[in-house]
């Protein structure tokens, strides 16, 4: 029986797609390809793309979580299997092909940038002053303060806060934090003024790497009820509850009725978009990390993770968020909010959020 189960085992192994192993100071997967298979492999930003034809394979979404690669996903679509791997950051990747007249193996090999192996040291001429070498390429994270100009977004009197000068100071706070851990950071707008959601919503294109709106939540009446952080990946209104909301995110009045309209429908056509589904995948995965990060940091009420098709993310080619980081008509979150503190606490724990979900070295706990 126990040779048996060794037997099925192997077999179970070897019929991965792709067999993935963790080594040291590298992470390989390894596809094992019929005769007459062929593949394509392409890398952008953070996701290794391949597609196989003539191969067989079972949908897949794993967890890696090696120092090189977060997770990989297989999808089928007909003749055509596509695995998207997420990619750490600081990574390269290397190929190389087995083959012989029976069968031919894949064999792709992602290592940490610091691997690669130096080159072997050459005769140099007199001592002169070293050229500086080019700095890495950063890592582009745009910051979205929500409203700002005419739209002033929630304004509550009983408690001070006003939702576009909240926002703006909160962003600002974050891009410090960021820019100090060696984060390029682009803020839709740096003072008063308004952006359209248009506008925004372009900065989020595939030569940035993150997008994060930031806006502050409201209900009817002052003093209100409701309190607590919530964030927003771009996707179908699960919750109709929330759709008021929506629409006053979206402009508000008729206008934020049309452009919810617009969002839903390009909600719609991403669920059959397997390019659009992994990015909302990454998303989802960059809401929760700043979720647990601002509930942890300002033990404020967890109103959890949800999507919902916000204007501004309808087209993102990038993870993006939107944030609701407190209640500005609450009694005790609204004056919260109003302090400078607790405004510094929020950004510091979305910086934190960010710097953990790109792989930048190690987050401060402070």
């Amino acid at each position: 029986m126990r040779l048996l189960a060794l037997v099925l085992l192997l077999a179970t192994q070897a019929l991965a797609f792709p067999r993935v192993g963790l080594h040291e100071n590298f992470t390989r997967l390894v596809f094992d390809l019929p005769p007459g298979a062929s593949y394509e492999m392409n890398t952008e930003g953070q996701t290794l793309t391949l597609r196989f034809r003539g191969v067989k394979a079972e949908a897949l979404d794993e967890g890696v979580n090696s120092d090189q690669v977060a997770s990989y996903q297989v999808v089928i679509g007909g003749a055509l299997v596509e695995v998207f791997v997420r990619l750490k950051a600081g990574v390269r990747v290397q190929s190389s092909v087995l083959e012989d007249q029976q069968s031919k193996r894949l064999i792709v090999d992602i290592t940490k940038d610091e691997a690669k192996a130096s080159p072997a040291p050459q005769p140099k001429p007199a001592p002169a002053k070293a050229s500086p070498k080019p700095a890495p390429p950063k890592f582009v994270v745009v910051i979205d303060p929500g409203h700002g100009g005419r739209d002033p977004g929630a304004m509550a009197l009983c408690t001070g806060v006003t939702e576009k000068l909240v926002t703006l100071d909160v962003s600002r706070r974050m891009e410090r934090y960021l820019e100090a851990q060696g984060v390029q950071v682009v803020l839709t707008r740096s003072g008063d003024t308004y952006p359209t959601l248009d506008d925004r919503a372009q900065m989020a294109d595939s030569k940035k790497n993150l997008f994060i709106s930031v806006h502050v939540n409201s209900t009817p009446g002052c003093p209100g009820q409701a309190q607590g952080i919530e964030t927003y990946y771009f996707g179908e209104l699960l919750n109709p509850s929330l759709l008021e909301q929506v629409i006053r995110e979206n402009g508000g009045g008729a206008v934020g009725q049309q452009l919810t309209r617009v969002a839903r429908s390009a909600a719609q056509r991403a669920a059959s978009d397997i390019l659009a589904q992994l990015n909302l995948r990454f998303s989802r995965e960059l809401a929760y990390a700043v979720q647990r990060r601002l509930v942890q940091a300002t033990g404020a009420v967890d109103r959890g993770v949800q999507q919902a098709p916000f204007y501004v993310l309808r087209n993102a080619r990038i993870p993006a968020i939107l944030v609701e980081i407190g209640f500005a008509n609450h009694a005790i979150e609204g004056r919260r909010l109003a302090d400078p503190g607790y405004r510094e606490t929020i950004a510091r724990a979305m910086g934190q959020a960010v710097i953990g979900f790109l792989g930048v070295g190690s987050v401060a706990q402070r």
